[in-house]
């Protein structure tokens, strides 16, 4: 019996999923946001180009002849997009600026990024040397500064961001992720302009200039606001007023969450009466289960997914209208140190669209994890025993962890 109700919760997701492949060629041309959902029923990750965030990112590459500008973490395992980067930032015609992500070893995570650094000489980084790199971690006595940017813009004046890495778990599918292609001049013009003050004047992290837009009318209605972080008015002008301000609903699907002002507001709202979901990733629920514990207690449902692939969305919907989205996490880290992009999008299109994919993600969730917390690789989780990925980070994959030797306890 078990067997069959999870096949029929696969086959709904996978319903929800054939329509989001689908969304661009049957979307409004009005619409100036283009969503772009992805729902975590893929076995393994995978280097094809096949979730429809992907497939849009590509299809800009492709056909971009004059400028390309971006900022992103790095990038794996997706081959045809690492081409189209190749193939744009060695035309002279084309005007190329790229910033990766270091970390403290003066590493990039992804492996394929210092290939394709060595292929496109113009990419740059966020620290130039390690030397600086350490320097700036000592004054701020901080490790962190991550760029977590998942941005592209093109020379059309549209806009790729939200929760996507490029990688085999993320553009490849495995992974929960939202992303957005904005068509707008003055939305471009706005991420431009924080791309070349990190590309150009080499000012990055908390060195940067503050950028951000407040109630940009966009061609079909939308309002919007754009934030780059670090900036604190992320938290004090958007995410807490949002929910101070709740009537109805607040429904977040969150990757990584312990900024303690936000878990207080999410509690103070539910006990206001408002109907407040989340949903987190288990391998931040095991470490951080302190939150989970404390959303728990105050009557919050919380469900911990039990997907192979990660819960990475940045989401929260609010009421009807509202949707607060991005490349950031809820981290103190995110919010004051990293380089990271965050959105308030006023539109109940988006807002009903972006709820009914949180409930599809909800109702794939069995409801034991909302009383306890799966293993992020192990019989709890299906297919982690099977995907190649060392989902909760011992070490160990699959067959290898012994988590995924043990009988389920009914």
């Amino acid at each position: 019996m078990k067997k069959i109700i999870l096949s029929i919760l696969i086959a709904a997701i996978s319903v929800n999923l054939s329509y989001a492949s689908d969304f661009r060629k049957i979307a409004n041309p009005d619409y100036s946001i283009e969503l772009m959902f992805n729902y975590p029923i893929y076995k393994r990750p995978s280097q094809k180009v096949r979730t429809q965030a992907a497939k849009i990112l590509y299809e800009e590459l492709k056909n971009e002849h004059r400028s390309l500008d971006f900022m992103m973490y790095g990038i794996y395992g997706q081959p045809r997009i690492f081409n189209q980067i190749v193939r744009l930032c060695n035309n002279p015609d084309i005007e190329f600026r790229g910033i990766v992500d270091v970390n403290t070893r003066g590493k990039n995570d992804y492996a394929d990024t210092h290939k394709l650094k060595s292929l496109c000489k113009c990419i740059k980084t966020d620290f130039a040397t390690k030397d600086e790199m350490q320097e700036y971690y000592d004054k701020q006595k901080k490790l962190g500064y991550l760029m977590h940017n998942k941005v592209f813009v093109f020379s059309n004046d549209h806009v790729w961001t939200g929760s996507t890495n490029i990688s085999s778990t993320c553009s490849g599918g495995f992974n929960a992720n939202v992303s957005y292609l904005i068509k707008d001049k003055t939305v471009a013009d706005l991420y431009r302009k924080e791309i070349i003050q990190m590309y150009d004047q080499e000012k990055f992290h908390i060195d940067k200039q503050k950028v951000y837009a407040k109630d940009l009318v966009l061609s079909d209605g939308t309002l919007l606001d754009i934030y780059f972080a670090p900036n604190e008015k992320i938290l004090t002008e958007a995410i807490i007023p949002s929910f101070k301000t709740a009537k109805k609903s607040i429904y977040v699907a969150m990757f990584y969450f312990t900024n303690k002002h936000i878990l207080e507001e999410l509690i103070n709202a539910q006990k206001r009466g408002v109907d407040v979901k989340v949903i987190v990733d288990a391998s931040f629920a095991k470490d951080f289960n302190y939150y989970i514990n404390r959303m728990r207690e105050a009557k919050i449902p919380v469900k911990v997914e039990n997907w192979a692939g990660k819960m990475h969305c940045k989401l929260a919907v609010i009421d009807d209208d509202t949707t607060l989205t991005g490349s950031l996490n809820w981290t103190h880290s995110a919010v004051n140190y990293n380089d990271e992009n965050f959105l308030k999008i006023k539109s109940s299109r988006i807002a009903s669209e972006t709820i009914k994919y949180f409930s599809a993600l909800w109702g794939s969730i069995p409801d034991k994890w909302l009383y306890a917390i799966p293993s992020a690789e192990g019989i709890d989780s299906k297919y982690s025993c099977h995907d190649g990925i060392d989902n909760d980070h011992n070490g160990l994959t699959d067959k290898d962890d012994p988590k995924c030797h043990l009988k389920r306890i009914k």
